[in-house]
This record gives C-alpha cells, structure tokens and sequence, in this order.
C-alpha cells in the first residue's frame, strides 16, 4: 500500500528519461564453444554499465548445464572500506528469495508433511481473513491455500507493513497471529497479484510444520545440500565480512533486518545460486543427491494461473515467473523462467532457458542499478546462446517508424477518464483534438500507430520529439476484460494488464471528513505520510515515502467505515479501516498531522 511501486509495462511512466535504454556495444562474432571472447565483451560492457550508473559493487555467474561457465564480481563489497567484491560474495537478494523458498516448500510436500491445496489454517490455526468477496468466513478461510500464496493468488495484501523492517531480528513465527484479520485485497483464484505476505506466510508454515526455525530448517534442507556456504537468511552486512553493503543514492544504506525471511532476506552469492540453477536443470539432482524429486521441479516451472482473464499472457509457476517471449536483448519464443529482487539498497536477476539449461545470476549492491540488472541478463542468455550454438541471436534493430495519428474524437470520449494502477493514478484526457495521459507529473500525449495501438508522445517545447527509450515502444489501449476497462500494454510479444478505469461514486460524510494529512503513529518525521483530499467527486490518497512522493490513488468508500484502495492489482484493492484518531491498513495506524475541519 502507497509504495513506490514498478508494474513491468509501466515503471518507465514514473522515471521519464531514466527508463531510456541502456546504450550496449555492438557484440562481437562468438565463434561456437568459444566463450572467451563473451568474457572479454562482459567484462568491459559490465565496467562501463557500472560507471555509467553508479553502482559500487556487481557479481554475475553464468550456468551452461552442471558447468559454471564464468563468475565474477567486479567494483566493490564495501565502498568506503574498499573490500572489493567477488564470486563469492554475498548479497541481499531480496525477492529472488522466493524460489528458496518454494522448494522448502516443495521438499515437505514430498514427504507429506504439506498439502498444497488445504487452507493454510491447517498449518496456521491462529491464521484467519476478512473479505469483502465471502458472505462466510470459513469459506473465506479455506479460499487461502499453500498454492495459491506461492503462485500469488491467494488475494491477500502485498504486505503487512508494521514490523516488516527493524534494527533488531523480528521473529517470523510471529507474523501469523500479527497478521490475523487481514483483509483480502481480492477474490482469491482469480489473478496473479504480488504478496510479500503470502511468501512470509508460507515461511512459517514451514516453520510450524518442520519443528523447526526458518534458517535451519533452510540450512540443513536446501542451503547445505547445494553446497551454498555463503547463503543465509539472517543478519545483514555488518554481520558477515564476505557481505556486500547496499547503497542508496550513492551512500551506505541503514541495512535493516527483514522480519518476513521467507520473502526477501536471503543472502547469497552468484556462485551459491549457481548451484541452485543446476539442481534445476539437473530435475532436482546436485553432486549424486536428489535434492528436490524431477516432478516438483516440474511442477514449480508448471503455469498455475490458467483461466485468470485479468493475467492475459502473465504466466507463473510455484516461485517462478514464466513467459515464452523474448525481450530486446534474448531471442525471441524462448521459454523463460525468472525471478528478480530489490530491497531498494540491491537489485538480483536471476533468468534461465530450462529447454537449453542456460542460466545468469546477476546481483548488485545499489538502488541505481535495477535496469542494469534485467538487461545484463538478457544480454548475456544472448551471448551464450551464440556461443554455445554458433548461431547469432542478434537483438533487434531500431524500432520501425510507424505513421501515427490523433485518435478520432469518439476514441478519446472513449478513453477518457481515470485508471488506478499500482504505480498510482493515470489520468487520461481528452484536450481540443488531442488526448493526453498524465501521471506522477509526467504528461505525454498519445496517438494511434499502425496497428491501432496508442503510443506516447512528447516534445521539448512542444516542437522536438523527445526519445522515450522503453516508453515510446509501449502499445497501450483500453479493454473491456470481466465487465472492467482494462488499461493493458504490450511490449515484446506480451500484454499484461496495467490498471482498470474507476468511476466517481458517493462519500459518506465520514469519509469526507477525513480530508487532511496523516502521518504513521510513532514513525519518524522522514516515514510514510499521506493526505486525503476531494477532487472532482474523488477521494484521492497521495502518499510520500522518505520525503519523496509515491503518486496518487482513489479511495473508495465501502461503508461508513471502511474504504478501500480502488483498482485491481500490485498494492491495490487494499482495505482502510477508520479510527477516532485517524485509520488504519496493513498493520499500519494513521493520525492526522493537521487541524481537524
């Protein structure tokens, strides 16, 4: 809820020129089974990607099968102590947690000790919803299943936020009674929405169900077995000396425990995870022991949201992310699988080809550097496609210049209006012949190209096209998908859905009443703040987070005392619920900072 959040077709929309594409040197003609000269290439590519973005410290592997074709860090682990950074040293890989997690998970389903498909109070009894999609609770109870958390479906809220970060370790086993009384943010079975939550969930059923810690539990079943000596889900940097230190903004960042282990604590190295991509091409086999049986890693890399309508070409698996598209730098109709991570302080990648058994592992130690991370992947699959098959797998030119033109004036009464995304509110809008669409202070106009998508548009003094990099090449338009209109965009071969257009409708007068600032109970002057306001028959949240501001968002009124964030999605859907002094959501308890009306 209120996060600086990043959609795949739509995080270019808050960043302007910073999503512009990254420059890459043409590459050189691999000959095949000769990776040296790839090396060479990374390696310079690498330095000047680093400088380029500020990023102090950067680590990759590169997996052909059961062999570690290359790894290597390159810059710095510590910055100010200039401890440089290597194979070996671990970083926070924040979601990329995930799949570790899921394949704990897998291993007690094997031996019987977790049901997929029973609700998840049968391993957290404490553990119960609310929802506003069940007339009876128990059903709401039951619709809460082990594989709907792990596949993201099981509707509950991104996150629990109070408690999630601290100076001092929190216990994940406290969670489930600490999050007890949740409300879904949306019908569970019915879309693929992001949970940190649901992961942290998992955890500690893990937790209950094996007897034993987390970190122990991951230690003697997973990590240990596949020769991870540097992975660990506890502590932080100063904890460890073959620990990186993340960076925000260029400086060290406060390095905070994480609360929801299972999430996004894990730290490893390019080598640790390395073996972790061969047990996956090896059908769950490392060095002569089945870690995980052949038909778990099936099963994990098993598309689990068939049928959902607002997921369109959104495919995922149990841990994975899955797609058979290319981007701009891999070959296109390749069967991906992949999973990224960022704690603000670090980006990871990690991208495999499962039919090929190629993998990359990218990590890194800065807030700059989530770009950097995704297309030094793609680049490098690419590169070793070529090598390992002799055959170029050349990225696509210049996009083609297409004719464009203004939308007629029936399409832009037609478009017209406000769409809730998790990156904040889009509002688009009909101006004389020309339609805009605005957000988080970007304006772009938007024009119909060939193939009948909207595209955008902008220039520097209304006279010079400005390059958009990855913004201009986005396809937009409005659907109608389950009676909602759908804001989708398509991007290399796949649509996905964006944000649903949301109508005004009336406030109570409680709600309107709440028109002021707000401010977390107890959290610092720089934390989490928002104001309400009234705005054209809306009422409008606009969140700042660390002084910096994180868009806007509708809040609909279900009741006299309860109200919802509207829209479907990442951080959206998500319930408020009134107090005397202010409300409360996710954990959180907003006061007002101002002088009540």
């Amino acid at each position: 809820m209120f996060h600086a959040l990043r959609l795949p077709l739509l995080g270019c929309l808050l960043g302007g020129t910073g999503c512009q594409a990254l420059p890459v040197t043409p590459a050189p003609d691999i000959r095949q089974g000769d990776y040296s000269e790839l090396i060479v290439y990374l390696q310079e590519h690498i330095r000047q990607q680093m400088q380029a973005h500020d990023i102090p410290g950067l680590a990759l592997a590169l997996v052909d099968d059961q062999q570690v074709i290359w790894a290597r860090g390159f810059g710095y682990a510590d910055r100010e102590r200039r401890i440089a950074a290597s194979e070996y040293t671990a970083f926070r890989i924040g979601s990329l947690s995930k799949p570790i997690t899921a394949s704990l998970a897998m291993q007690l389903r094997e031996r019987g000790a977790l049901d997929l498909d029973a609700p998840l109070q049968s391993s957290l009894r404490e553990f119960y919803v609310r929802s506003r999609f069940h007339t009876d609770q128990a059903a709401a109870d039951r619709a809460i299943t082990l594989r709907r958390l792990l596949s993201h479906q099981s509707g509950l809220p991104t996150d629990h936020l109070e408690g999630q970060v601290a100076k001092l370790p929190l216990p994940l086993g406290e969670l489930p009674a600490l999050a007890s009384g949740t409300w879904l943010s949306h019908q569970p079975g019915t879309q693929t929405v992001y949970s940190n939550l649901g992961y942290a969930l998992v955890g500690a059923a893990i937790e209950r169900t094996s007897g034993c810690e987390f970190e122990a539990c991951a230690q003697k079943s997973l990590l240990q077995p596949l020769g991870m000596r540097h992975a660990s889900f506890l502590g932080n940097s100063g904890q460890q000396p073959y620990r990186a230190r993340g960076y925000m903004k260029g400086k060290p960042s406060a390095d905070l425990n994480i609360r929801d282990l299972s999430a996004g604590s894990l730290w490893a190295s390019p080598v640790d995870l390395s073996h972790f991509v061969q047990m996956v091409f090896a059908d769950g086999r490392y060095q002569g022991r089945q870690v995980l049986q052949p038909a778990s890693i099936q099963e994990m890399l098993h598309p689990q949201n068939v049928g959902n309508a607002l997921d369109l070409d959104s495919s995922i698996g149990l841990g994975w992310f899955l797609g058979t598209y290319g981007d701009e730098l891999a070959t296109p109709g390749l069967r991906v699988v992949e999973h990224s991570g960022s704690t603000g302080d670090f980006n990871a990648q990690m991208t495999l080809l499962p039919e090929q058994r190629l993998g990359v592992v990218v990590l890194t130690n800065s807030d700059s550097a989530a770009a950097v991370t995704s297309q030094l992947a793609s680049l490098s699959l690419r590169l070793l496609l070529q090598a390992r098959d002799g055959k170029p797998a050349s990225p696509p030119g210049p996009p083609r210049r297409t004719n464009r033109q203004r939308p007629s004036p029936q399409d832009r009464q037609r478009l017209d209006g406000r769409y809730a995304t998790g990156s904040g509110l889009i509002h688009i809008r009909s101006q004389g012949e020309r339609l805009y669409a605005e957000l988080s202070g970007l304006r772009v106009e938007l024009l119909r190209d060939d193939e009948g998508w909207l595209r955008a548009r902008k220039k520097l003094l209304g006279l010079w096209p400005l390059d958009l990099g990855e913004l201009g090449r986005l396809q937009l338009d409005v659907v109608t998908l389950q009676g909602r209109q759908a804001l989708v965009g398509r991007q290399h071969g796949q649509t996905l859905f964006i944000g649903e257009r949301v109508d005004a409708m009336p406030i109570p007068r409680e709600w309107a009443a709440m028109v002021g600032d707000y401010r977390i109970a107890g959290g610092k002057d720089d934390a989490l703040s928002l104001s309400l306001r009234l705005e054209d028959g809306f009422l409008l949240a606009r969140g700042r987070s660390a002084g910096e501001p994180i868009g806007d968002y509708i809040l609909h009124p279900q009741d006299s005392a309860h109200a919802t964030l509207a829209g479907s999605g990442r951080g959206l859907g998500d319930t408020l619920s009134l107090r005397p002094d202010g409300f409360e959501a996710l954990g959180y308890r907003f006061v007002r900072t101002d002088k009540k009306p």
